[in-house]
Protein backbone atom coordinates (compact mmCIF):
# COMPACT_ATOMS: atom_id res chain seq x y z
CA UNK A 1 0.00 0.00 0.00
CA UNK A 2 1.21 3.37 -0.67
CA UNK A 3 -0.80 5.52 2.13
CA UNK A 4 -3.17 4.64 4.93
CA UNK A 5 -5.59 7.00 5.87
CA UNK A 6 -7.09 7.12 9.62
CA UNK A 7 -9.38 8.64 12.10
CA UNK A 8 -8.13 8.56 15.21
CA UNK A 9 -11.21 10.36 16.97
CA UNK A 10 -12.52 7.52 17.59
CA UNK A 11 -11.02 4.40 18.38
CA UNK A 12 -12.76 0.75 18.69
CA UNK A 13 -11.67 -2.54 19.96
CA UNK A 14 -12.75 -5.89 18.93
CA UNK A 15 -12.49 -9.05 20.38
CA UNK A 16 -11.17 -12.31 19.46
CA UNK A 17 -12.22 -14.72 22.22
CA UNK A 18 -15.37 -14.22 23.58
CA UNK A 19 -16.67 -17.70 24.45
CA UNK A 20 -20.67 -18.69 23.83
CA UNK A 21 -20.43 -19.06 27.67
CA UNK A 22 -19.47 -15.50 27.79
CA UNK A 23 -21.42 -13.47 25.22
CA UNK A 24 -24.84 -14.20 26.71
CA UNK A 25 -23.70 -12.23 29.77
CA UNK A 26 -23.02 -9.02 27.20
CA UNK A 27 -25.34 -6.20 26.26
CA UNK A 28 -24.76 -3.50 23.82
CA UNK A 29 -24.22 -0.37 25.98
CA UNK A 30 -22.63 -2.20 28.43
CA UNK A 31 -19.78 -0.05 30.34
CA UNK A 32 -16.05 -1.84 29.93
CA UNK A 33 -12.62 -1.07 30.90
CA UNK A 34 -9.51 -1.45 28.28
CA UNK A 35 -5.99 -2.20 29.51
CA UNK A 36 -3.26 -2.65 26.66
CA UNK A 37 -0.40 -5.29 27.31
CA UNK A 38 2.02 -2.69 25.99
CA UNK A 39 0.48 0.49 28.46
CA UNK A 40 -0.70 -1.40 31.97
CA UNK A 41 -0.74 1.99 33.64
CA UNK A 42 -3.29 3.35 31.50
CA UNK A 43 -6.74 2.16 31.80
CA UNK A 44 -9.34 3.12 29.26
CA UNK A 45 -13.19 2.87 29.40
CA UNK A 46 -15.49 2.19 27.08
CA UNK A 47 -19.21 0.99 25.75
CA UNK A 48 -20.30 -2.37 23.88
CA UNK A 49 -21.42 -0.96 20.40
CA UNK A 50 -21.95 -4.39 18.96
CA UNK A 51 -21.96 -7.76 19.84
CA UNK A 52 -21.54 -9.95 16.42
CA UNK A 53 -24.33 -12.66 15.38
CA UNK A 54 -22.61 -15.33 13.79
CA UNK A 55 -19.90 -17.10 15.54
CA UNK A 56 -16.07 -18.22 14.09
CA UNK A 57 -14.44 -21.07 15.67
CA UNK A 58 -10.78 -20.62 18.05
CA UNK A 59 -9.24 -23.29 18.86
CA UNK A 60 -11.91 -25.47 19.55
CA UNK A 61 -14.10 -22.86 21.00
CA UNK A 62 -16.86 -21.49 19.43
CA UNK A 63 -16.33 -17.21 19.54
CA UNK A 64 -17.96 -13.94 19.12
CA UNK A 65 -16.89 -10.33 18.32
CA UNK A 66 -17.80 -7.65 20.48
CA UNK A 67 -16.94 -4.14 18.92
CA UNK A 68 -15.94 -1.53 21.72
CA UNK A 69 -15.89 2.15 21.13
CA UNK A 70 -13.40 3.78 23.89
CA UNK A 71 -14.34 6.99 25.48
CA UNK A 72 -10.57 7.58 26.67
CA UNK A 73 -7.80 7.16 24.48
CA UNK A 74 -4.15 7.36 25.17
CA UNK A 75 -1.71 9.47 22.37
CA UNK A 76 0.22 6.38 22.59
CA UNK A 77 -2.00 3.87 21.58
CA UNK A 78 -0.87 2.46 18.40
CA UNK A 79 -2.92 0.00 15.85
CA UNK A 80 -3.03 -3.75 16.52
CA UNK A 81 -2.09 -3.28 20.17
CA UNK A 82 -2.97 -6.47 22.20
CA UNK A 83 -5.69 -5.45 25.03
CA UNK A 84 -7.79 -7.14 28.29
CA UNK A 85 -11.03 -6.11 28.30
CA UNK A 86 -13.17 -6.04 31.22
CA UNK A 87 -17.08 -6.16 31.12
CA UNK A 88 -18.04 -4.26 34.06
CA UNK A 89 -21.59 -6.05 35.33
Amino acid sequence: SVATVADFSNWLVKTTDLTELDVVNIVEGQTVTVTLDAMPESLLVGTVLSIGQTFSESQGDVVYEVTISLSETDPAMRWGMTALVEFVE
